[in-house]
C-alpha cells in the first residue's frame, strides 16, 4: 500500500498506482490501515510517519522508522560499524551555549529529526562555529511554520564528525528475505568543501560500479541489526579509504519530492513497482550498457534570503534554456517546500553539471510590486 502527502506527488507514481491498483491512503486518512509483520508500504515523505505511527506504533516498520529517522540513536545502533566516529546529542540550547574549544573539528551540526539540507552546516574550523549556529537557528526559526515534528526536530541537535569522501545516495528496500536491493545509486555534486545543498545528484553505468559492491556488503550488515523483510528506504553514504561510513538512512521512502523518478529516465527503472513486485534489477547488463551519459536532477529552490511570500511568478521557460537535454521538467506546487521545480536530465558533460551547481536562480524570479508585497 501507499500513504501519500498530496504535497508533493510524483506523477509517475500515481500513474503506477491507478495501473497496478495499488491501495492509497492519505497521511490523514481516516479509514482502518490493515497492516501485517511485513506488509510492503510505501510512502512519499516522510510527513507519513504520524499516520503509521496512531494505527500501528507497535508493527516493526514502524519502530524502525522511528528509530532511523532519530539520527543519534540510528548513530548509536551502528556504532560498532563505525569504530571511533564522533557524535553528540544536544539541545538548541545547549547546542547555543556550547564551548568551541571542546568541539573536535571538522563536524557537522544538523537537526536530529531533519528534511533535505534545512539546517545542515559543515563546519571546519572553530572560527567558523558562531555563524554556523547562528544560521541553524535562524533555518530552524523560519521552518517551524513549513514543517511538522515529524519531519524535522527544532529542538534536538546532532554534533556529528564530518566524513570525509564521495557522496552517494541510494534508493533500496529488503526483500522478503531481509537481501537488500538497489534500484538506483546517486552521485551528489558540491558547489564547494562547505555546500550542503540538494542541488544536483546524478547517476551513469560508471558510477553504479564505483560503489554498488561495498554498499550492499554494507547493507547486509545493517539488516543483521536491523532484521526487516519488504522496507523500502532512501540512503546516503559516503565512500573513503576506510570503507562505507552511512550519513543517515530515510524510511519507507525513495529519494524525496519524487526525485527518484531518475531511475526511470536513466536505467528504465519504476522504484515503486520495482519494489511492490519484488524486481531486482540486471544491473551487470545494465553498467556493460553503451550509454555513457549522465542522468541525473537538478533541485531549483527559491534561494534562502527571499521571502516565498514575495514571489510573483517564475520564468520556467527561461530556466529550461540552461539545460542541454531536458527528460522532465515538472513544477512543484507546494506552499512547504522552497523547491518550485524539479528538472530531470541528461547530459555528457561534468562541465554542465557545474555550471548549474553554481547558477544563480534569483533572475527567474518575477517579485511583487512593492505596493502589493506589504499588503
Amino acid at each position: 500500500m501507499l500513504i501519500i502527502d498530496e504535497q508533493t506527488v510524483s506523477p509517475i507514481l500515481v500513474q503506477t498506482a491507478l495501473t497496478h491498483h495499488l491501495p492509497i491512503y492519505y497521511k490523514d486518512d481516516e479509514r482502518a490501515l490493515d497492516m501485517k509483520e511485513h506488509s510492503k508500504l510505501l510512502t512519499n515523505s516522510e510527513s507519513c510517519l504520524q499516520m503509521l505511527q496512531h494505527h500501528h506504533p507497535e508493527h516493526i516498520h514502524t519502530k524502525v522508522s522511528q528509530m532511523v529517522k532519530n539520527k543519534a540513536r540510528f548513530r548509536e545502533m551502528i556504532a560498532d560499524l563505525d569504530e571511533g566516529y564522533y557524535f553528540k546529542l544536544v539541545t538548541l540550547d545547549e547546542l547555543m551555549s556550547s564551548n568551541k574549544e571542546d568541539i573536535p573539528f571538522p563536524v557537522v551540526i544538523k537537526p536530529n529529526k531533519g528534511y533535505s539540507s534545512v539546517g545542515v552546516y559543515i563546519v571546519k574550523e572553530k572560527e567558523e562555529w558562531d555563524q554556523a549556529v547562528q544560521g541553524l537557528y535562524s533555518d530552524l526559526l523560519l521552518s517551524r511554520s513549513m514543517y511538522s515534528d515529524d519531519v524535522l526536530d527544532s529542538e534536538q541537535i546532532i554534533i556529528e564528525g564530518y566524513i570525509e569522501g564521495q557522496e552517494y545516495a541510494l534508493d533500496c528496500y529488503y526483500d522478503e528475505s531481509g537481501e537488500p536491493v538497489i534500484l538506483n545509486i546517486l552521485k551528489r555534486r558540491f558547489a564547494h568543501d562547505q555546500d550542503t545543498s540538494d542541488r544536483i545528484y546524478y547517476t551513469s553505468s560508471r558510477i553504479l560500479e564505483e560503489v554498488r559492491e561495498q554498499a550492499l556488503d554494507y547493507l547486509r550488515l545493517l539488516n543483521d541489526r536491523l532484521q526487516l523483510r519488504n522496507y523500502p528506504f532512501h540512503i546516503e553514504m559516503r565512500k573513503n579509504e576506510g570503507g562505507i561510513v552511512p550519513i543517515e538512512m530515510n524510511p519507507l521512502r525513495f529519494a524525496g519530492a519524487g526525485t527518484t523518478d531518475v531511475s526511470h529516465y536513466a536505467y528504465d527503472i519504476n522504484s515503486a513497482l520495482a519494489y511492490f513486485k519484488g524486481v531486482k534489477p540486471d544491473w551487470e547488463t545494465i553498467v556493460k550498457r553503451a550509454d555513457e551519459s549522465y542522468y541525473g536532477f537538478f533541485c531549483a529552490e527559491v534561494p534562502g534570503h527571499i521571502s516565498m511570500n514575495l514571489i510573483q511568478s517564475i520564468q520556467h521557460d527561461e530556466l529550461k534554456k540552461e539545460f542541454s537535454h531536458i527528460l522532465e521538467y515538472r513544477i512543484i506546487q507546494s506552499a512547504s517546500d522552497r523547491t518550485f521545480a524539479v528538472v530531470f536530465f541528461k547530459t555528457n558533460q561534468l562541465n554542465e553539471l557545474n555550471r548549474l551547481l553554481t547558477l544563480d536562480l534569483e533572475p527567474y524570479l518575477t517579485m511583487k510590486p512593492a505596493k502589493e508585497a506589504v499588503r
